[in-house]
Protein backbone atom coordinates (compact mmCIF):
# COMPACT_ATOMS: atom_id res chain seq x y z
CA UNK A 1 0.00 0.00 0.00
CA UNK A 2 2.79 2.40 0.97
CA UNK A 3 4.63 1.62 -2.29
CA UNK A 4 1.50 2.33 -4.37
CA UNK A 5 1.03 5.70 -2.65
CA UNK A 6 4.69 6.57 -3.26
CA UNK A 7 4.45 5.56 -6.91
CA UNK A 8 1.28 7.61 -7.36
CA UNK A 9 2.97 10.64 -5.78
CA UNK A 10 5.98 10.28 -8.08
CA UNK A 11 3.71 9.97 -11.13
CA UNK A 12 1.82 13.08 -10.07
CA UNK A 13 5.06 15.01 -9.60
CA UNK A 14 6.33 13.93 -13.01
CA UNK A 15 3.06 15.06 -14.61
CA UNK A 16 3.34 18.47 -12.92
CA UNK A 17 6.93 18.88 -14.12
CA UNK A 18 6.01 17.89 -17.70
CA UNK A 19 3.10 20.35 -17.72
CA UNK A 20 5.32 23.10 -16.31
CA UNK A 21 8.03 22.49 -18.91
CA UNK A 22 5.41 22.45 -21.68
CA UNK A 23 3.91 25.72 -20.46
CA UNK A 24 7.38 27.31 -20.22
CA UNK A 25 8.25 26.14 -23.72
CA UNK A 26 5.05 27.55 -25.13
CA UNK A 27 5.60 30.90 -23.43
CA UNK A 28 9.20 31.11 -24.73
CA UNK A 29 8.59 29.85 -28.28
CA UNK A 30 7.92 32.68 -30.74
CA UNK A 31 4.54 32.43 -32.44
CA UNK A 32 3.82 33.55 -35.97
CA UNK A 33 1.68 36.68 -36.06
CA UNK A 34 -1.90 36.36 -37.39
CA UNK A 35 -2.41 37.00 -41.11
CA UNK A 36 -4.07 40.40 -40.67
CA UNK A 37 -1.29 41.55 -38.36
CA UNK A 38 1.35 40.39 -40.87
CA UNK A 39 -0.35 42.44 -43.58
CA UNK A 40 -0.35 45.60 -41.45
CA UNK A 41 3.25 45.03 -40.39
CA UNK A 42 4.39 44.72 -44.01
CA UNK A 43 2.71 48.02 -44.85
CA UNK A 44 4.44 49.61 -41.87
CA UNK A 45 7.86 48.23 -42.88
CA UNK A 46 7.43 49.64 -46.38
CA UNK A 47 6.40 52.99 -44.91
CA UNK A 48 9.41 53.07 -42.57
CA UNK A 49 12.14 51.76 -44.91
CA UNK A 50 12.17 53.76 -48.14
CA UNK A 51 15.10 51.82 -49.62
CA UNK A 52 13.29 48.49 -49.30
CA UNK A 53 10.01 50.06 -50.48
CA UNK A 54 11.58 51.52 -53.62
CA UNK A 55 13.39 48.27 -54.40
CA UNK A 56 10.23 46.18 -54.03
CA UNK A 57 8.26 48.67 -56.14
CA UNK A 58 10.50 47.95 -59.13
CA UNK A 59 9.10 44.40 -59.34
CA UNK A 60 5.48 43.97 -60.41
CA UNK A 61 5.08 41.09 -57.95
CA UNK A 62 7.40 42.59 -55.35
CA UNK A 63 4.83 43.26 -52.62
CA UNK A 64 3.19 39.84 -53.04
CA UNK A 65 6.56 38.09 -52.92
CA UNK A 66 7.60 40.11 -49.87
CA UNK A 67 4.38 39.17 -48.09
CA UNK A 68 4.85 35.48 -48.85
CA UNK A 69 8.45 35.45 -47.64
CA UNK A 70 8.03 37.73 -44.63
CA UNK A 71 8.59 36.36 -41.14
CA UNK A 72 6.64 38.08 -38.33
CA UNK A 73 6.87 36.54 -34.86
CA UNK A 74 5.29 37.58 -31.58
CA UNK A 75 7.70 38.42 -28.74
CA UNK A 76 6.80 39.95 -25.39
CA UNK A 77 9.85 42.13 -24.80
CA UNK A 78 8.54 43.97 -21.74
CA UNK A 79 6.52 41.03 -20.37
CA UNK A 80 3.28 42.96 -20.14
CA UNK A 81 1.22 40.34 -21.97
CA UNK A 82 1.01 42.47 -25.14
CA UNK A 83 3.04 41.17 -28.06
CA UNK A 84 5.81 43.03 -29.82
CA UNK A 85 6.85 41.75 -33.25
CA UNK A 86 10.14 40.63 -34.78
CA UNK A 87 9.87 41.12 -38.55
CA UNK A 88 12.25 39.94 -41.25
CA UNK A 89 12.00 40.17 -45.02
CA UNK A 90 13.92 37.91 -47.39
CA UNK A 91 15.10 38.51 -50.93
CA UNK A 92 17.60 40.89 -52.52
CA UNK A 93 15.75 44.04 -51.41
CA UNK A 94 16.28 43.27 -47.72
CA UNK A 95 19.21 40.86 -47.65
CA UNK A 96 22.83 40.60 -48.66
CA UNK A 97 24.50 37.26 -49.30
CA UNK A 98 23.61 36.04 -45.80
CA UNK A 99 22.36 38.84 -43.57
CA UNK A 100 18.87 40.34 -43.74
CA UNK A 101 17.38 43.45 -42.19
CA UNK A 102 15.66 42.79 -38.85
CA UNK A 103 12.92 45.04 -37.43
CA UNK A 104 11.22 45.17 -34.03
CA UNK A 105 7.78 46.76 -33.65
CA UNK A 106 5.59 47.52 -30.66
CA UNK A 107 1.85 48.01 -30.72
CA UNK A 108 0.41 51.48 -30.13
CA UNK A 109 -3.05 53.00 -30.34
CA UNK A 110 -2.06 54.37 -33.76
CA UNK A 111 -0.73 51.07 -35.11
CA UNK A 112 2.85 49.79 -34.98
CA UNK A 113 5.93 51.74 -33.93
CA UNK A 114 9.43 50.78 -35.09
CA UNK A 115 11.69 50.34 -32.04
CA UNK A 116 14.69 48.63 -33.68
CA UNK A 117 16.04 49.80 -37.03
CA UNK A 118 19.33 49.46 -38.82
CA UNK A 119 19.94 45.90 -37.57
CA UNK A 120 21.05 43.26 -40.04
CA UNK A 121 21.89 39.61 -39.47
CA UNK A 122 20.65 36.04 -39.66
CA UNK A 123 19.29 35.77 -36.14
CA UNK A 124 17.94 37.71 -33.17
CA UNK A 125 18.18 36.41 -29.60
CA UNK A 126 16.49 37.68 -26.46
CA UNK A 127 18.97 38.11 -23.62
CA UNK A 128 18.35 37.58 -19.89
CA UNK A 129 19.24 41.20 -19.10
CA UNK A 130 16.86 44.13 -19.55
CA UNK A 131 17.01 47.92 -19.94
CA UNK A 132 14.15 50.29 -19.14
CA UNK A 133 11.77 47.37 -18.80
CA UNK A 134 12.56 45.75 -22.16
CA UNK A 135 14.74 42.68 -22.72
CA UNK A 136 18.12 43.34 -24.29
CA UNK A 137 18.52 41.68 -27.70
CA UNK A 138 21.48 40.39 -29.68
CA UNK A 139 21.71 40.27 -33.47
CA UNK A 140 24.18 37.80 -34.98
CA UNK A 141 25.50 38.43 -38.47
CA UNK A 142 27.95 36.72 -40.81
CA UNK A 143 30.92 39.04 -41.33
CA UNK A 144 32.93 36.66 -43.53
CA UNK A 145 33.48 32.91 -43.86
CA UNK A 146 35.40 32.73 -40.57
CA UNK A 147 33.91 35.55 -38.53
CA UNK A 148 30.59 36.58 -37.04
CA UNK A 149 29.53 39.89 -35.54
CA UNK A 150 27.36 39.94 -32.43
CA UNK A 151 25.67 43.23 -31.64
CA UNK A 152 23.81 43.92 -28.41
CA UNK A 153 20.95 46.44 -28.41
CA UNK A 154 19.41 48.03 -25.30
CA UNK A 155 16.11 49.89 -25.01
CA UNK A 156 16.57 53.56 -24.05
CA UNK A 157 12.92 54.23 -23.24
CA UNK A 158 11.91 54.91 -26.86
CA UNK A 159 14.04 52.74 -29.13
CA UNK A 160 16.66 50.02 -29.12
CA UNK A 161 20.16 51.47 -29.46
CA UNK A 162 23.41 49.69 -30.18
CA UNK A 163 25.28 49.09 -26.91
CA UNK A 164 28.11 46.75 -27.90
CA UNK A 165 29.34 45.01 -31.03
CA UNK A 166 31.92 42.22 -31.16
CA UNK A 167 33.72 40.34 -33.91
CA UNK A 168 33.95 36.65 -33.07
CA UNK A 169 36.14 34.09 -34.83
CA UNK A 170 33.83 31.10 -35.23
CA UNK A 171 36.53 28.41 -34.92
CA UNK A 172 38.37 29.69 -31.84
CA UNK A 173 35.75 31.86 -30.12
CA UNK A 174 38.28 34.70 -29.90
CA UNK A 175 36.59 38.12 -29.98
CA UNK A 176 37.36 41.83 -30.15
CA UNK A 177 35.34 45.06 -30.49
CA UNK A 178 33.85 45.41 -33.97
CA UNK A 179 35.14 48.98 -34.06
CA UNK A 180 36.82 51.60 -31.90
CA UNK A 181 36.55 55.37 -32.13
CA UNK A 182 39.80 57.30 -32.40
CA UNK A 183 40.14 60.09 -29.83
CA UNK A 184 42.74 62.85 -29.99
CA UNK A 185 43.96 64.37 -26.76
CA UNK A 186 43.12 68.04 -26.34
CA UNK A 187 45.59 70.26 -28.15
CA UNK A 188 46.91 67.46 -30.38
CA UNK A 189 46.12 66.46 -33.96
CA UNK A 190 47.62 62.96 -34.01
CA UNK A 191 47.55 59.73 -32.05
CA UNK A 192 49.29 56.36 -32.21
CA UNK A 193 47.29 53.12 -32.11
CA UNK A 194 48.54 49.62 -31.48
CA UNK A 195 46.93 46.25 -32.02
CA UNK A 196 47.06 42.70 -33.30
CA UNK A 197 45.15 41.50 -36.36
CA UNK A 198 44.57 38.47 -38.52
CA UNK A 199 42.54 37.76 -41.65
CA UNK A 200 39.58 36.72 -39.46
CA UNK A 201 39.85 39.51 -36.89
CA UNK A 202 40.79 42.88 -38.43
CA UNK A 203 40.75 46.15 -36.48
CA UNK A 204 38.31 48.88 -37.54
CA UNK A 205 38.69 52.47 -36.35
CA UNK A 206 36.21 55.32 -36.73
CA UNK A 207 37.69 58.81 -37.16
CA UNK A 208 35.50 61.90 -37.30
CA UNK A 209 36.77 64.65 -39.63
CA UNK A 210 35.64 67.58 -41.81
CA UNK A 211 35.73 67.96 -45.56
CA UNK A 212 38.96 69.63 -46.69
CA UNK A 213 41.08 68.40 -43.80
CA UNK A 214 44.19 66.38 -44.57
CA UNK A 215 44.57 62.94 -43.00
CA UNK A 216 47.91 61.13 -42.78
CA UNK A 217 48.27 57.50 -41.71
CA UNK A 218 51.57 55.69 -41.19
CA UNK A 219 51.61 52.00 -40.22
CA UNK A 220 54.58 49.91 -39.11
CA UNK A 221 54.50 46.17 -38.47
CA UNK A 222 57.04 43.31 -38.30
CA UNK A 223 55.11 41.40 -40.98
CA UNK A 224 54.66 42.97 -44.42
CA UNK A 225 51.22 41.39 -44.86
CA UNK A 226 49.66 43.81 -42.36
CA UNK A 227 48.18 46.80 -44.21
CA UNK A 228 45.22 49.16 -44.00
CA UNK A 229 42.41 50.66 -46.04
CA UNK A 230 40.51 53.96 -45.63
CA UNK A 231 36.86 54.44 -46.53
CA UNK A 232 34.36 57.29 -46.16
CA UNK A 233 31.36 55.93 -44.23
CA UNK A 234 28.62 58.10 -45.78
CA UNK A 235 29.41 57.48 -49.45
CA UNK A 236 31.58 54.34 -48.93
CA UNK A 237 34.22 55.96 -51.15
CA UNK A 238 37.51 54.03 -51.01
CA UNK A 239 40.36 56.47 -50.37
CA UNK A 240 43.21 54.03 -49.76
CA UNK A 241 43.60 50.26 -49.98
CA UNK A 242 46.24 47.67 -49.18
CA UNK A 243 48.87 50.19 -48.08
CA UNK A 244 51.03 51.12 -45.08
CA UNK A 245 51.31 54.86 -45.73
CA UNK A 246 48.75 57.40 -46.99
CA UNK A 247 48.02 61.13 -47.05
CA UNK A 248 44.89 62.63 -48.59
CA UNK A 249 42.44 65.51 -48.51
CA UNK A 250 39.09 64.38 -47.11
CA UNK A 251 36.10 64.77 -49.46
CA UNK A 252 33.26 64.91 -46.92
CA UNK A 253 32.38 65.65 -43.32
CA UNK A 254 31.64 62.63 -41.13
CA UNK A 255 33.20 59.39 -39.95
CA UNK A 256 35.99 57.63 -41.82
CA UNK A 257 36.76 53.91 -41.46
CA UNK A 258 40.37 52.79 -41.13
CA UNK A 259 40.53 48.99 -41.39
CA UNK A 260 43.78 47.20 -40.50
CA UNK A 261 44.02 43.66 -41.88
CA UNK A 262 46.48 40.77 -41.82
CA UNK A 263 46.84 37.30 -43.30
CA UNK A 264 46.24 33.88 -41.70
CA UNK A 265 49.28 34.24 -39.40
CA UNK A 266 48.44 37.80 -38.39
CA UNK A 267 50.66 39.96 -36.23
CA UNK A 268 51.08 43.18 -34.27
CA UNK A 269 51.27 46.73 -35.59
CA UNK A 270 51.61 50.37 -34.63
CA UNK A 271 49.74 53.06 -36.58
CA UNK A 272 49.88 56.86 -36.30
CA UNK A 273 46.88 58.87 -37.48
CA UNK A 274 46.98 62.65 -37.85
CA UNK A 275 44.40 65.17 -39.13
CA UNK A 276 45.21 68.80 -39.96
Amino acid sequence: MRYRLFAAAVACLVTIVILAVHAWAQSHTPREAPKDVRSRLLKQVLADDSDVRDCIAEDANGVRTAAENMSAEEVDLNRDGVAEYEVQLSGPCACGNVNCTIYLYKQTTAGYELILEGASGFGLDLLKTASNGYQDVQVTARDNAATQSRTTYKFDGKQYREAKSLLVEAQTGESKPAYRRVQFQRGTSSTTLQGKVSIALPDTYLVGARAGQVMTIQLTAPRQSIKFMVMASRTTTMLADNTRSWTGTLPETGDYHIIVEGDEKGGTYSMTVSIK
